[in-house]
């Protein structure tokens, strides 16, 4: 009896459709996220459609993506928008990035000492990043350094959730760490976060683990010095004569 020829697998009857979805979401998020489009701004479905060249179907599948994330809000009048970028909470959020960044660096550190070579390329192009006030070229080089660190940690748990702690840091870091370095600071941050490479180079947890504190805790310094006010509580508002003798 002559066997059957198998059946080809069962085409996928949307490949488009699909693969048009994930190209809005990954392209609308890094737009959003490194703030090419600003918190609050409002997003049209059709003038995205018609940028992104493809039907509102798609559209309307990455912004319920992105809306679980955390970067689009809808709201009840059935405008969509950027979520705007809220300092609530953020004491909370940053106690549990500094906690998953020191469970990251603990847990590379804990699998031996790293090939320093394969480290320091994202240090210079964050020291340059810096010097030449590329501050994209600079944050990216610091993000994909801790991507790197969360692949040789090897705990696709830990990696998930720091990852996306240090995705939700990227637009406040954007709006009120960058630009607020100094001289003095640009030097710090260099040597902060290379203490960080030197440690994890070394398979040394305790000097990891203070050395990532370490860098947390300047960015909060710089961001918080970055939003107090500078000069509203030492002008003079006294009207004319009034301060003076007849």
């Amino acid at each position: 009896m002559k066997p059957k020829t198998p059946k080809p697998p069962p085409t996928d009857p949307q490949p488009r459709k699909k693969r048009g979805a994930l190209m809005v979401y990954e392209k609308l998020r890094d737009d959003i996220q490194w703030m090419r489009i600003a918190p609050g701004s409002a997003l049209d479905e059709v003038a995205l459609a018609q940028a992104y060249e493809v039907s509102r179907t798609p559209i309307r599948e990455a912004l319920l993506l992105l809306v679980n994330e955390g970067f689009v809000q809808f709201l009840q009048n059935r405008t969509t928008i950027v979520a705007p970028l809220s300092m609530h909470n953020q004491n909370a959020f940053l106690d549990t990035f500094i906690l998953l960044s020191r469970g990251l660096i603990r847990a590379t550190t804990m699998h031996g000492p790293v090939d320093r070579d394969a480290l320091a390329p994202y240090l210079d192009d964050y020291s340059e990043g810096l010097a030449e006030n590329d501050v994209e070229r600079a944050f990216r080089a610091q993000l994909g350094l801790f991507r790197h660190l969360t692949e040789l940690a090897k705990n696709r748990f830990l990696a998930k959730y720091f990852l996306e702690a240090q995705d939700a840091s990227v637009r406040m870091k954007l709006l009120y760490f960058f630009p607020h370095l100094s001289a003095d600071d640009i030097a710090t941050a260099r040597i902060k976060l290379e203490a960080v490479i030197d440690a994890v180079a070394a398979g040394d947890p305790e000097a990891g683990d203070r050395a990532v504190s370490d860098v947390i805790l300047f960015e909060t310094q710089v961001i918080q010095r970055g939003i107090e006010p500078r000069f509203g509580h030492q002008m003079t508002l006294e009207s004319p004569g009034t301060g003076g003798t007849s």
